[in-house]
């Protein structure tokens, strides 16, 4: 036997070994790897099976992806046959609803121009027109019923008719406003000052002070004093170069015992002055910027408190306590005058009792009710070191 015939006797030997475990598709890529005309072992074999192996693998993983390619594009075609269809109907549905407005609309505007022609309608009409009489009657009727320019007359015509009635109030309010507008152009620039003063003072006290209602009717004079002609103030006038805004005899409430002295109480632009009466003497000078507070009580008396700013030169004795017959007017023109100079409003304490230093010491001044030997004079009277009593009739 030649070696060529053992070779081939060897080959067909593997290839039915081969036969019997794989496919044969495995096979052809087995025996397309085999090398012909060479003998070899088992390492021979192994080394055929590898390449066999690996070729199957690619094989089947081309078909994974030929595979995976037609599910993908059968995926979007899917897809993208869907986005149609659905913007298909979506077009319909808008072409259809505006068919429906446009079919709406004709219609509402067919039945507005024919509508006047119906007979429902005249009832509206009919309404309307007897609604624009009555207010009209009602304007012309008033034009010849109104009342006097005087802001203090309180006479206004009755409504003809209760639908009316916020009308008429709003027409009332309107009317008010507009006569006092005109009685206020009339005023020259003194009694503008006047006026406000007096506002002021309503603001300040009305519904909190009961002396206040009785100040109403009195004008504010200011200067009590005639300093500039009486010749016994000659001194007293020279010494002060400012304006004078009050110029009035109050008392002086003393501090140790809480009997009350005769000054002349001085209010200018800048300090607040306090004379001897008969001298005419400067006893004390407060600068406006060291005054913090006005205290007074609720009731019907004259008392008032001057609170000092604590550390100044003015402050030294304390707290300043008087009574006057004109409180309303001093504490507003007090009030106007800091708020002018300081830029900053004096706190108005209205309470029946309060605090006040004198001196070195911190004073109740408590105001009570009591029957009065002298009349209907409020008596002053200190009780111990920290309560000082004042007895209002």
């Amino acid at each position: 036997m030649t070696c060529k015939t053992k070779n081939t006797d060897h080959l067909t030997y593997r290839k039915s070994l081969l036969t019997t475990a794989l496919d044969q598709r495995y096979f052809r890529a087995c025996s397309d790897h085999l090398p012909v005309g060479r003998l070899c072992g088992v390492g021979w074999i192994q080394s055929g099976c590898f390449k066999a192996r690996k070729i199957l693998r690619e094989l089947k993983h081309q078909k994974r992806c030929e595979e995976a390619v037609t599910t993908i594009a059968a995926y979007w075609h899917g897809t993208q046959a869907r986005r149609e269809l659905k913007r298909l109907k979506e077009e319909a549905r808008r072409k259809h609803a505006v068919a429906v407005i446009w079919a709406y609309w004709l219609g509402l505007k067919v039945r507005r121009e024919y509508r006047k022609f119906f007979r429902a309608n005249a009832g509206k009409k009919i309404y309307e027109f007897t609604l624009q009489r009555i207010v009209q009657k009602y304007f012309l009727e008033m034009k010849n019923k109104m009342p006097s320019l005087s802001p203090i007359d309180k006479n206004w015509p009755s409504r003809p008719y209760l639908f009316l009635d916020s009308t008429h109030k709003e027409l009332k309010r309107i009317f008010h406003l507009w006569r006092c507008k005109k009685y206020r152009d009339q005023f020259t620039d003194q009694q503008k000052l006047i006026y406000e003063e007096k506002l002021e003072a309503s603001e300040l006290f009305k519904d909190k002070k009961a002396l206040y209602p009785s100040s109403v009717g009195q004008p504010f004079q200011g200067a009590y004093l005639e300093i500039n002609k009486n010749p016994k103030y000659k001194k007293l006038k020279d010494a002060i170069e400012e304006k004078i805004i009050i110029a009035e005899v109050v008392n002086k409430i003393n501090r140790a015992n809480g009997k009350s002295t005769s000054r002349i109480f001085l209010l200018t632009n800048n300090n607040l002055l306090l004379a001897d009466q008969k001298s005419g003497q400067i006893k004390s000078e407060v600068p406006l910027v060291d005054v913090t507070k006005v205290s007074m009580s609720s009731q019907n008396d004259g008392f008032f408190a001057v609170h000092l700013k604590e550390g100044s030169e003015a402050a030294s004795k304390g707290d300043f306590l008087f009574s006057s017959d004109h409180l309303i007017e001093m504490a507003t023109k007090l009030y106007r005058t800091t708020l002018s100079q300081t830029k900053q409003k004096l706190n108005i304490e209205i309470s029946d009792e309060f605090l006040v230093q004198f001196r070195q010491d911190k004073v109740c001044v408590k105001f009570i009710q009591g029957n009065q030997k002298n009349g209907s004079v409020p008596t002053c009277k200190r009780k111990n070191n920290r309560l000082l009593e004042v007895a209002v009739p």
